[in-house]
């Protein structure tokens, strides 16, 4: 393999080789198991890492085929390397400018999510523990900041409607000039931008997987450009990338969405003890309970569902885990307990949700009922599940109600309706 030259634009992102790196830790694979499943050499890989040479297309394919990455993990792990090498640059025993919060998240993210080899010694391991709990102790006694996104002083639907007015506007922009925008939007509100971002791309999941995963890419930028200490901005990056996860779920991606909620888990770990009330603490948690609902880890979603409505701050969100909990009871068998948990989740309900938290409680409580041919309990519903898909739209959503309709007719015997 030729070897070629660092360029200037090679040095200011994150190398090919680190990229590979990381993405091979992620799996924890040595480099001999990669070789071995990708059938390049050992020390081609390690040159590779090394940014001793570059490799070409096509074993660049083979390396990301036998890892099972599509190529847009290499900007998603790209992302990831340059935000460390951002974050990471004061040499040991030197402070860290800009207060210890980057170099903790940036400590944490690396002790949890990668393995030794990424920062190519188990010295430099044992030194990322050593300033993670450092870090740590000077942030107990460090007082708590009266800025940031939950400070009372702030309108935060004030914020949320400026994202909403700056998405309109940038929504048909190609990306380079929809980032553009976004450098250019008040930091102040792009956490709304995020959480509006990754809201758009849970409802596109059943519809556009591919779009709602490009969402979430979107997200991770605005994260990066929010207000407020490090921790909150981890806490926002854990979620985009636990959307994306989601996202990857709905394409039957489960390996590729597995390794997304990896990256989830370790940026949620960071900002854990960051609290604004700006976002429902539990939608990690009942996201990844929906991919380990389709891993059929039934015990571990039940579990996640259970953290996730512990906390719960907000109604739509507490009817949400009722309505994943009550899908989670029916893939399980335990129809009779689904059924019972869609009518509560019905009678809590405010007719004011919208549209689109009510059609699921009708549409999957009215197909419960026709699994156990309770089929004229399941007609009544039928109508108001009707009227919510109107306003609540999705062609996935319509095919469901179809289906659940066709059953209720064969089960009343109404086959010529």
């Amino acid at each position: 393999m030729a070897r070629v030259k660092k360029s200037r634009e090679s040095q200011e992102s994150a190398p090919l080789g680190r990229v590979i790196a990381v993405l091979r830790a992620a799996l924890e694979l040595t480099q001999s198991d990669l070789a071995r499943l990708s059938g390049v050499k050992r020390s081609s890989i390690s040159e590779y890492e090394r940014g001793k040479s570059t490799p070409d297309a096509v074993t660049l394919e083979r390396l990301l085929a036998a890892m099972r990455f599509r190529w847009t993990a290499l900007d998603l792990g790209g992302w990831f390397v340059d935000r460390l090498l951002r974050d990471c640059r004061a040499p040991e025993g030197e402070d860290v400018r800009g207060g210890t919060e980057p170099l903790l998240a940036t400590a944490s993210v690396l002790a949890t999510s990668l393995s030794a080899d990424v920062v190519a010694a188990c010295q430099t391991a044992a030194r990322l523990s050593k300033i993670v709990l450092t870090l740590q102790e000077r942030r107990k006694e460090a007082p708590l900041s009266e800025t940031g996104p939950g400070s009372p002083a702030r309108d935060r639907n004030a914020e949320r409607r400026a994202a909403q007015v700056l998405w309109t506007r940038i929504k048909p922009l190609p990306r380079k000039e929809q980032m553009e925008a976004l450098r250019g939007a008040p930091t102040g509100a792009q956490w709304a931008v995020c959480e509006l971002l990754w809201t758009e791309s849970q409802r596109l999941c059943g519809e556009d997987p591919m779009k709602a995963a490009s969402l979430c890419e979107l997200a991770l930028a605005a994260a990066d450009l929010a207000e407020g200490d490090e921790g909150a901005r981890a806490k926002l990056r854990g979620l985009a990338w636990a959307h994306f996860g989601n996202a990857l779920r709905a394409q039957d991606d489960l390996e590729g969405a597995e390794r997304a909620f990896t990256f989830a888990d370790a940026f949620w770990k960071v900002g854990e003890h960051s609290a604004d009330g700006l976002l429902e603490e539990g939608l990690v948690f009942a996201l990844k309970a929906s991919l380990r609902r389709d891993q059929r880890r039934f015990d571990e979603a039940k579990d996640l569902l259970e953290r996730a409505s512990l906390l719960a701050s907000g109604p739509t969100f507490r009817i949400q885990v009722m309505i994943s909990k009550a899908k989670l009871l029916e893939e399980m068998g335990d129809l009779e307990e689904a059924v019972g948990l869609l009518k509560q989740a019905k009678e809590t309900a405010s007719s004011e949700e919208e549209a689109r938290t009510l059609f699921p409680i009708y549409q999957n409580l009215a197909h419960t009922l026709t699994k156990l041919e309770r089929f004229e309990e399941a007609e009544v519903l039928l109508p108001q599940a009707r009227a919510y898909l109107l306003k609540a739209g999705g062609e996935l959503n319509r095919v469901r109600l179809m289906w659940t309709e066709g059953r209720v007719t064969a089960g009343l015997g109404n086959l010529e309706d």
